[in-house]
């Protein structure tokens, strides 16, 4: 360990010896002429880091990037979640036009439990989605003559009832598996 303490450290000695420790900038230039920036050359640290970058954006690109964060297996998952939720689950609860709320919320409390990933974009659309469908399949009539507003309070309610669910599961889910 010594020994490497010694190679991290200059002696006085040797800074008096010319070129040690010394750099452009010291000497009277500058270090932008020499393309140094502390004893970096900050050309070739950088340009693989940029060969990098580029062969992961180039491919992908914006699909890429919404690939990573939106998954189109889990949004399948989450809608039929959603629809079991409002039809089977909401059909059994006696609540009226909420059941169908409980049931969307419920469903997405049991797949954040069981979900390794976090996936609200995916679980607010498929709610929203739901609660629209059902709203509009459920009163034609007033969907119409409300102006298009009903539908759009039944894809809110069903949006944040999935996301709620949704992060309920994940909570509980983080608490079960957490170390104490």
């Amino acid at each position: 360990m010594s020994e490497r303490t010694d190679d991290l450290t200059i002696d006085e000695e040797t800074v008096d010896e010319v070129g040690v420790g010394e750099t452009d900038a010291s000497v009277g230039g500058t270090d932008e002429i020499a393309g140094l920036d502390d004893g970096f050359d900050t050309a070739t640290d950088f340009e693989t880091d940029t060969d990098t970058a580029d062969e992961t954006t180039a491919g992908g690109g914006l699909r890429g990037r919404v690939g990573d964060a939106v998954s189109p297996v889990s949004f399948a998952l989450q809608l039929a979640g959603a629809l079991v939720g409002t039809f089977v689950v909401g059909g059994a609860l006696p609540l009226g036009p909420l059941s169908g709320v409980v049931g969307v919320l419920a469903m997405l409390f049991v797949l954040g439990v069981v979900s390794t990933d976090a996936r609200y974009v995916e679980a607010g659309t498929a709610g929203a989605l739901v609660g629209v469908l059902t709203t509009v399949l459920g009163s034609i009539t007033l969907s119409v003559v409300s102006g298009g507003l009903v539908p759009v309070a039944g894809g809110v309610a069903g949006g944040l009832a999935a996301l709620v669910g949704h992060y309920a599961g994940r909570d509980l889910r983080d608490g079960l598996t957490r170390d104490l």
